[in-house]
């Protein structure tokens, strides 16, 4: 007999296939224009994609079929996921489902593009005029017309959020917030491609060097980081003076209690220094920053979880900075100090919390919220139940269906290998555990199949629906975390920013191989050696069925650290061959493309990022703080 959970045949029933403008048919450009588009976002004061959107689809439903094809191509337009950092593919699908997703520039006819040409330089909201260029050139770059005209519209779109004549999503009034900052650098990237010569491109090393003095000048430390970083991409102030102000701006007496923002100011000084070949320089700034992280370790004397993730942090910052050994053994110290305590502090952690509301109201526990609550409903919308919970489950379905027990069960894995065995539970006292535990997987991948369908995915629906998310936001959110290691915070953005799109194989790609290296910096966050030395004297990392063998000596700290479920949860769905056995089946390859938005794989993701997030619940509001001064949302 086949596992319980094993994957049904797919249907053969094609869904009715979508009928896209501008895809599948070419909408006129007088069209376009006819459509009264100018008018309705004449109402709409602001120069976000995500606002324009919302207009456009609001409009579109309640018109004429006459008018309804350009509307939905000038939504597809909007709907883009903007990712101006990347310069080979600037606008990338919003979200997928299954083995469908949105739009993106290059499903569109080359027919429609000449069409949008003749449409980009009539449109009044600078945004959508901005977004039209930009996709004009992108796809066809020898329009140098578009090129200059984008450019000049992202510019624009600044200047007039500056002057107040225009706002960015939810109502943003800052031209230095990561929405304003993202249009000038993808102003920035089409300057760059086209050499800098286009005349708008001047305009705009104008307003980015006035953006930088405006910023330093109003003692604005996040709204100078973000606005710096891109100056020093491109060299537009001067070097010497971008670092000079860092600098400045580090030591101000209002920021001697902010260590997040003093530390990136020291930082954006570090790599001006680098730039100019200062190493010394460099070093010092880079030093500094270090002690800040310090100073982020004794601001979170309540938690001690925290206080050794950020001096693990700073002395790993340290490292190979010359002239830091004391102070890194000092450090070293600290830590050895702190350490112990751990224990005591995750017992409070265990405690039992009520997730039946979120879960029963997951829709309106999310939609219209701010995008950290959007996040923070995703992470407790599930718990992994007690592992006796679990056990009693599928004990008592045993008990009450007696004949359906002693039936012997086989699992096989994706490619059709039988990789578990159960002889059912009237066996010998180990075939029955087997059983009694395959049973148990039994139960919890139906709860997962709930929990996913139920929670997880409508949130990550509705995140996509009601918030632009950019890799900053994340990096924001996470970059707190005990839970991931130094230097692995950019990884764990990037698996959650493709989970948060619904793109599923990279997400489980990149954080289901974070899974045991995270573990292992929990046990070293405690003082805890998690590698085993040979006869030859090498050394090797106890891997994830080492560290969560029952019978080990790891696994009874793993549970000290955190509450039992989590490492009983991470067994059932990682490890045991009668359950789903992902990180087998993920490492040696063995998952068809299909299968990865399978309830379990979604599942074992959203645990690592419950895992992730959990810790910051108490502080929360600090994560959020951090966020604004982050990207200037919210200001």
């Amino acid at each position: 007999m086949s596992q319980p959970d094993a994957q049904s045949e797919p249907s053969t029933v094609e869904p009715p296939r979508t009928i896209n403008a501008g895809v599948d048919f070419t909408v006129p450009a007088q069209a376009i224009l006819d459509c009264g588009f100018n008018a309705v976002l004449n109402e709409v004061g602001s120069v976000a994609c995500f606002d324009i959107n919302q207009r456009l689809n609001e409009t579109h439903a309640v018109a004429g079929p006459d008018h309804q094809p350009a509307l939905a191509l000038l939504a597809a337009l909007t709907n883009y996921h903007f990712d101006p950092d990347n310069r080979t593919e600037p606008f990338r699908h919003m979200m997928v489902f299954g083995d469908r997703r949105s739009l993106v520039p290059t499903d569109m006819m080359a027919e429609q593009i000449t069409e949008l040409c003749q449409v980009a330089p009539n449109v009044m909201n600078l945004g959508l005029r901005a977004r039209i260029a930009d996709v004009v050139w992108f796809m066809q770059r020898w329009r140098t017309d578009m090129a200059e005209l984008a450019i000049r519209s992202y510019c624009e779109c600044v200047m007039s959020v500056c002057d107040g004549t225009a706002t960015q999503a939810f109502g943003s009034e800052s031209p230095w917030s990561m929405q304003s900052v993202k249009l000038l650098v993808r102003a920035a990237s089409i300057s760059h491609a086209t050499k800098w010569v286009l005349g708008p491109s001047g305009d705009l090393r104008a307003l980015i060097g006035s953006l930088v003095q405006a910023a330093y000048d109003g003692v604005q430390p996040g709204d100078f980081c973000r606005i710096a970083h891109l100056d020093l991409d491109h060299k537009i102030t001067a070097v010497d003076q971008i670092a000079q102000s860092a600098e400045q701006l580090a030591i101000h007496p209002s920021l001697a209690e902010q260590p997040d923002q003093r530390m990136d100011l020291w930082k954006i000084a570090a790599r001006a220094h680098r730039i100019l070949r200062n190493q010394a320089e460099s070093d010092r700034c880079s030093t500094s920053a270090a002690e800040c992280l310090v100073q982020k370790s004794d601001q979170s004397a309540g938690s001690a979880m925290l206080q050794s993730s950020f001096l693990h942090d700073a002395i790993t910052s340290l490292r190979g900075l010359r002239g830091t050994g004391a102070r890194r053994a000092e450090l070293e110290a600290k830590l050895r100090a702190i350490q112990p305590t751990i224990r005591d502090e995750m017992g409070e952690f265990s405690h039992e919390i009520d997730l039946t509301e979120i879960v029963e109201h997951t829709l309106a526990t999310v939609r219209g919220h701010s995008l950290p609550k959007a996040i923070l409903a995703l992470a407790t919308c599930d718990k992994p139940p007690a592992p006796e919970v679990i056990r009693k489950t599928a004990v008592d379905h045993i008990s009450n269906h007696p004949l359906q027990g002693m039936m012997p069960m086989q699992v096989y894995d994706f490619q059709g290998h039988v990789v578990f065995r159960s002889g059912g539970s009237g066996g010998t006292p180990e075939e029955s555990e087997q059983h009694t535990r395959y049973m148990m997987c039994f139960h919890r991948n139906i709860a997962r199949q709930v929990a996913v369908a139920g929670a997880v995915d409508p949130i990550r629906r509705i995140i996509a629906d009601e918030h632009p998310v950019s890799m900053d936001e994340i990096l924001a959110l996470l970059e707190q975390s005990p839970f991931i290691p130094s230097g692995h915070t950019h990884i764990f953005a990037r698996g959650m920013f493709h989970f948060l799109a619904g793109e599923d194989i990279e997400a489980a790609s990149i954080l289901m191989p974070q899974l045991e290296n995270s573990l292992r910096h929990l046990l070293f966050l405690k003082g805890i050696e998690t590698s085993v030395t040979d006869d030859f004297g090498i050394q090797t990392e106890a891997s994830l069925s080492i560290l969560l063998n029952p019978n080990g000596a790891w696994r009874s700290e793993v549970d000290k650290i955190l509450p039992q479920r989590y490492a009983h949860e991470i067994d059932l769905l990682f490890l045991f061959a009668g359950g789903p056995g992902l990180r087998n089946q993920v490492a040696h390859g063995k998952i068809p493309a299909g299968e990865f938005w399978d309830h379990n794989m979604v599942y074992g993701v959203w645990l690592i990022l419950h895992l992730a997030l959990v810790p910051l619940i108490t502080y929360w509001e600090q994560v959020e703080t951090l966020l604004v001064n982050r990207t200037g949302l919210g200001k």
